[in-house]
């Protein structure tokens, strides 16, 4: 992997109007537009709604329909929506393996802040002066980097546009054992 890049956040917002401050201040970037994915699905682990709300913020128009559980009439697609859902379904924990830090050793606990994601690409990862580029994303909780790709908008922000391997299993936290019999 090549042109590595790191991005930190200093918080996790706690409503969709901080998720879009956080999206308008660093989606300017491939990377950037992946953290945004990476923190709306730490948002919809921890509250399904802003979760959602945040969701539909964070993805390409390609992937959004008509719908009132996401944001300004948007939603994510049902289908894209399920997944999310059944993948974090029991390992709302999945998420928080791509902040440096959190691990299957800590049973994926996060930092203190600065929250801090770290990213690759390789040399099929594409030319972002197209509109379309994938980034890899590290996970601790996997042997290697997870592909975001990402496109940018009219706006400049970059949202992502597929995201499958971001909610695909991660090694399950560890768990201290008591055998007290």
């Amino acid at each position: 992997m090549t042109g590595q890049q790191t991005i930190e956040i200093q918080a996790l917002p706690q409503s969709v109007e901080e998720f879009v401050t956080l999206r308008d201040q660093i989606a300017q970037t491939p990377q950037g537009g992946a953290t945004v994915m990476i923190v709306a699905l730490l948002a919809y682990a921890e509250d399904e709604q802003v979760g959602q709300a945040c969701l539909t913020v964070a993805v390409d128009r390609d992937r959004l329909q008509e719908g009132s559980k996401g944001y300004k009439g948007w939603q994510l697609r049902n289908t894209d929506l399920g997944r999310i859902r059944s993948q974090l379904a029991g390992r709302a924990y999945l998420p928080k393996s791509y902040i440096q830090g959190a691990s299957p050793e800590n049973g994926y606990a996060l930092p203190d802040p600065p929250y801090v994601f770290d990213f690759s690409s390789n040399p099929y990862s594409g030319d972002p002066e197209t509109g379309t580029y994938k980034v890899f994303v590290a996970c601790s909780g996997a042997s290697s980097p997870r592909p975001v790709t990402t496109k940018r908008n009219d706006k400049g922000i970059w949202k992502a546009s597929e995201w499958s391997s971001l909610i695909v299993g991660v090694q399950a936290p560890q768990q201290d054992v008591s055998d007290d019999l």
